[in-house]
């Protein structure tokens, strides 16, 4: 009876240990991994993973050499957020910054430069599993993202006369009302 109980109790702790072996090495799965079981041609140029919505689980986000980026959640699902995310060759290359905008949230925001001298910005907010897009403008003169979350953006007001005026807008989160609020002198697209 004994040794039917040692043995019983072997193999019990085997298959407990096979289980979760399998449950730690799918939730360790890269997130260049990932995405390459998904769309197996795309080539991976930057990957930033963070929690951004404070619910212990990380979240990935990546941009491929195509331009194309990226959301892989927190259980494994990756998801196509937007195309066309390629700097001009004589520009910065495309960025990936995550920034708190409140105690309780984080945003994404992903930037690239083209001809003449613009940049492009997108910030995103994750809402049920997906991200959803939250402000998308345009900064002739460039677009920087402040150490306490505001997003400012640089742009050329032209003058009737001729010449211009560096003109500054600066957005904030408005925990309130879920959206960025402009101040100062800005653009803002839809």
């Amino acid at each position: 009876m004994k040794g039917k109980f040692s043995t019983m109790a072997l193999l019990l702790s085997f298959a407990v240990f096979f289980a979760f072996t399998g449950d730690v090495s799918a939730a360790v799965k890269k997130p260049k991994d990932s995405l390459a079981a998904k769309y197996p041609n795309e080539v991976v140029k930057i990957v930033k993973t963070d929690d951004i919505n404070n619910d212990k689980k990380k979240e990935s986000f990546i941009l491929t050499e195509s331009g194309n980026f990226y959301l892989i959640n927190a259980k494994g699902h990756v998801v196509l957020i937007n195309t066309g995310i390629v700097s001009d060759e004589s520009f910065e290359p495309p960025t990936i910054q995550v920034f708190a905008v409140s105690k309780n949230e984080k945003h994404v925001a992903v930037t690239y430069s083209y001809f003449p001298s613009n940049t492009q910005l997108y910030v995103y907010r994750l809402q049920h599993g997906t991200l959803s897009k939250a402000l998308q403008l345009m900064g002739d003169q460039g677009v920087y993202i402040d150490s306490k979350g505001k997003v400012h953006q640089y742009w050329k007001n032209h003058r009737i006369e001729g010449g211009w005026d560096l003109a500054e807008g600066i957005f904030t989160w408005n925990t309130k009302t879920n959206k960025y609020k402009g101040s100062g002198k800005y653009v803002r697209q839809s």
